[in-house]
């Protein structure tokens, strides 16, 4: 783990592989130990990858002020200056796909190619989870952090991955609690997932897209990666077939493969 000064705070990264580098911002409540080794493996082949903690997650800094999705593409450019970049491939999921929507309208020159997951444009055209599958994020009063986690599982995978898989999730539940992110954080984090609306601005990305989306998620739902498809000009659509919220979970080696096809067809930001 290394630490870098991002303009007012500290942010917790990890640089790894070789070849054009990929700048990787995970989503709610999550860190950059959060992606799983089976997906990481397949991208270090192929990229230098820059996997980092937004702020109050991780052993990345907690920030007294509020949080917006802006202020956390902020810091992303703010870490690649750091790390002496100017430009790189950049990917996001969830949450973070919301940042590099952000971060590729506000820092147009630095984004090579973009790869949104799983994510949406947010405000009203958006298309949104049941009401029983956002309460399962909700912390329940008295419960451990644990068993939260546990608890939001239907709402990120499939139940034939849940059945199948509970190793590998038990794995990934081991890891977050190693550094679990303070409940002050979720609630910033969810105020700024709430008040994201770019459906009206995504137009003006200039940066070759691909969105991924897998067609079971049942937290930002399919159809967002379509909205997001139709309104970002020129971007493609992946559908992972057969897998929910967290598809590079899911199919690692399915996810990865179509990220690499697309970015391989993509100027190289070096």
């Amino acid at each position: 783990m290394t630490v870098a000064r991002a303009s007012d705070i500290n942010l917790e990264y990890y640089t790894e592989g070789s070849g054009p580098p990929l700048l990787m911002i995970r989503g709610f409540g999550s860190s950059a130990a959060a992606w799983g080794e089976p997906f990481l493996q397949r991208l270090r082949a192929a990229f230098t990858i820059i996997r980092f903690s937004n702020r109050g997650t991780g052993q990345s800094e907690v920030s007294p002020e509020q949080t917006t999705v802006r202020i956390m593409a902020d810091d992303a450019a703010n870490l690649l200056t750091a790390l002496g970049m100017e430009r790189a491939h950049v990917f996001g999921v969830s949450m973070g796909g919301m940042i590099a929507q952000e971060f590729a309208l506000a820092y147009p020159e630095r984004v090579a190619g973009l790869v949104l997951g799983c994510t949406t444009p947010g405000g009203p055209n958006a298309a949104t989870a049941s009401a029983d599958t956002v309460q399962l994020l909700a912390p329940a009063p008295g419960s451990s952090r644990e068993d939260q986690i546990r608890a939001a599982w239907p709402a990120m995978c499939t139940p034939a991955f849940l059945e199948s898989d509970r190793a590998f999730l038990e794995q990934m539940l081991s890891e977050a609690l190693v550094h679990p992110t303070p409940l002050e954080t979720i609630v910033k984090q969810m105020a700024a997932v709430r008040t994201f609306d770019a459906y009206g601005r995504v137009g003006g990305i200039k940066a070759p897209t691909l969105v991924v989306h897998g067609d079971k998620d049942v937290l930002i739902p399919h159809a967002n990666g379509a909205v997001l498809q139709k309104q970002i000009p020129g971007a493609e659509l992946a559908t992972i077939p057969g897998v929910g919220h967290m598809f590079w979970w899911e199919k690692p080696e399915e996810s990865a493969r179509a990220i690499v096809a697309f970015l391989s067809r993509v100027p190289s930001p070096v």
